[in-house]
């Protein structure tokens, strides 16, 4: 509507030059004029401020300018602005139009704002953190960033204030920060939850891990020890080796072969392929057998003497005195595992489905990565994001692309305790496998070796990586295979000494909807 018609109707008496100004400055103001004109007819309307650029409904306060306590009442004949008083239509309302700010009014918001004033500060700022943080996880990850100005101003107003955030406020805060998928970011929003003291288990167990130590053996380490610490170097076993490609690829092939044998003894007589049948079934024969006796060798054999014991009598005295054939005198090294290990363990993959060992191996790396104080809580934790996560740390280009200023510092991973906190978070996933299972399903450990080359990759084409991780990587193939072990004895004995948190955490992601907000809230006992 057009200011002009209220006034040359007379319904309400404005100058021409306010009308004029109202409609230059755009539908925010000309909602000003129309709730000047409401207010001669409502008797005692209530009033909140809202940017012009916000989009909310009526009976919801949003403003990254004005706090909570900016809602205003009337009397009906007089209007009350946070500290300021005023008559009804004085300049107050023009000002605040001035301000590109708009008002709105509205009768059936009155239920609203005494219900929330009823509240205490700490529960009306949580009320608001919680909802501008739902609008962000509703909004998606594209912008999240720019969403999370006003959530962090908030943060930052309420520990100026010494206002306590509550659990629901920063489990929200926490999982709208993920979408951002930022270390910096989540290290800021991390560091303002530290500072209100919202969050105390945050990054608590670094002071447990312990430096790799030197070893006479070996390269120079730029680690101190004891020799209990060496001692306990080269008692620890090797990282088990993991090539689940070859061993997917040898079951697909095994069991196309199987399968194309039972194909053609089904339809042999369809297409007159009844001679091969003789070959396809000397091929299933020896192939189940050969996978049976390699992979049940000890059961068979055990098996079969307590047959023959609970038979004695029956067999002939040439039978009593033979003995079972020991795995080393097999031929082909069958019984052992290693002629059709692979294949077996490449169908496991194909066909096993295990959600609870899934969930062990993710709680195992979201613990690790909080209490190691790294702000990257993957589920499944890769070299490519841990190399990403040291490199930010760095601090090159860390404010590239932070037009919103959201980006806070970080301590640095580019020495031997940082490389190694990262490490450990890789072979969280695999110690925690290994102390349930007798084999590698969900997790990787090839993936802390891919970091530490991901790494020296990168000195070898940016100066600056050079530099400041010179004297952390290790320096060849040996002394990364030490690296290895001693991240994976780390991991084992930290998960093994916070079982009951991990076990926990591990029971919250088997519920299926957990987000990392929700995890932070179980490491903290909330």
């Amino acid at each position: 509507s057009d200011c002009s018609s209220y006034r040359d109707r007379g319904e309400r008496r404005m100058s021409k030059g306010e009308c004029e100004r109202a409609n230059r400055r755009g539908p925010q103001h000309v909602a000003v004029g129309l709730f000047i004109i409401a207010g001669s007819i409502l008797c005692d309307p209530v009033l909140a401020f809202v940017t012009p650029s916000s989009t909310v409904p009526s009976s919801v306060v949003s403003s990254n300018k004005l706090t909570i306590g900016h809602i205003i009442s009337t009397d009906g004949r007089r209007i009350t602005l946070s500290q300021t008083t005023s008559p009804r239509h004085h300049s107050t309302l023009w000002s605040a139009m001035e301000r590109g700010e708009m008002i709105l009014a509205s009768e059936s918001d009155r239920l609203l704002n005494e219900a929330f004033s009823s509240l205490n500060d700490r529960d009306k700022y949580e009320t608001v953190l919680t909802g501008l943080c739902a609008k962000i996880i509703d909004g998606g990850a594209e912008n999240a960033k720019e969403g999370l100005v006003d959530p962090m101003r908030l943060m930052e107003e309420m520990n100026s204030s010494r206002i306590a955030a509550g659990p629901r406020g920063i489990i929200g805060l926490i999982d709208a920060t993920a979408l951002s998928s930022d270390a910096r970011i989540m290290a800021n929003v991390l560091s303002l939850a530290i500072k209100n003291g919202a969050i105390l288990r945050y990054g608590s167990l670094q002071s447990s891990i312990n430096p790799i130590p030197r070893s006479s053996s070996a390269s120079v380490f730029p680690f101190g020890g004891t020799n209990n610490q060496e001692q306990r170097l080269e008692s620890l076993p090797e990282v088990p080796d993991d090539d689940r490609a070859a061993e997917v690829s040898q079951a697909v092939i095994f069991s196309a072969v199987l399968a194309s044998c039972v194909g053609i003894n089904v339809f042999s007589g369809l297409f007159g392929l009844e001679d091969l049948t003789f070959w396809t079934n000397l091929v299933l024969g020896v192939a189940i057998t050969t996978v049976v006796v390699d992979n049940f060798f000890d059961v068979i054999v055990k098996g079969g003497s307590a047959v023959a014991k609970m038979n004695e009598d029956k067999l002939p005295d040439s039978a009593k005195n033979m003995n079972a054939p020991e795995k080393e005198d097999m031929p082909l090294g069958i019984g052992t595992g290693k002629v059709t290990g692979t294949v077996v363990r490449g169908l496991s993959r194909l066909l096993s489905d295990n959600t609870e060992r899934d969930c062990q191996c993710e709680a195992a790396a979201v613990f690790a990565a909080y209490s190691l104080g790294l702000p990257c809580f993957a589920f499944q934790p890769n070299a490519l994001e841990g190399g990403a996560l040291v490199l930010e740390s760095m601090g090159e280009n860390s404010n590239a692309n932070d037009e919103y200023n959201l980006k806070g510092t970080m301590d640095t991973l580019a020495s031997d305790v940082g490389l190694l906190k990262v490490m450990i978070w890789l072979m969280a996933p695999v110690a925690m496998e290994l102390s349930k299972y007798p084999q590698l399903m969900a997790s990787e450990p090839r993936q802390a070796l891919g970091f530490l080359q991901r790494l020296d990759d990168k000195t070898k084409s940016e100066q600056y990586a050079q530099s400041a991780l010179k004297g952390a990587l290790p320096a060849d193939d040996e002394q990364a295979g030490v690296y290895l072990r001693w991240a994976l004895a780390e991991a084992d004995a930290l998960l093994r000494s916070n079982s009951k948190a991990v076990d926990a955490l591990s029971e919250a992601l088997a519920g299926g909807a957990a987000t990392v907000g929700d995890c932070v809230a179980v490491l903290e006992e909330w």
